[in-house]
């Protein structure tokens, strides 16, 4: 299984009730880069997985002002990509360098993050902790 697939099945084992979302088919057939992930239904928070193309991702929780507007960005999102999404504002950032399954090392952190992880040495289910935003900090 390659990292971005890891990752994406991380993110869905982490929020069960989440769902991807697609761009339709009239956006060129290119590898893609940037990944949107609805929660749960009337939540006013999205997931945005982007990744380099090698190593790199970087992983956000982006947060809208309440969950009608989300909800109608999101069904306007398979035909108008993803700029859509620019009046999100990030909540939670986590950059990182995937290095194997379950071995990640942090590079940057943003946002009210209160979890204890090894910057070098972490896992996915730390990075999941890190961006969802029912975690309060302390």
């Amino acid at each position: 299984m390659d990292p971005i697939d890891h990752l994406r099945n991380e993110i869905k084992s982490h929020f069960p009730e989440s769902s991807e979302l697609h761009l339709s088919g009239s956006f060129p057939k290119h590898r893609r880069y940037n990944f949107y992930f609805k929660i749960t239904d009337n939540y006013p928070h999205l997931l945005y997985l982007n990744w380099d193309g090698e190593i790199r991702f970087t992983l956000k929780c982006l947060e809208f002002s309440d969950a009608d507007l989300l909800q109608s960005l999101m069904e306007a999102y398979p035909e108008a990509g993803m700029k859509i999404f620019n009046i999100g504002q990030p909540k939670r950032t986590v950059s990182f360098i995937y290095r194997s399954k379950d071995e990640l090392s942090f590079t940057d952190l943003k946002g009210p993050i209160d979890i204890h992880f090894d910057w070098n040495h972490t896992s996915c289910k730390k990075l999941m902790e890190c961006v969802d935003p029912s975690q309060k900090p302390a």
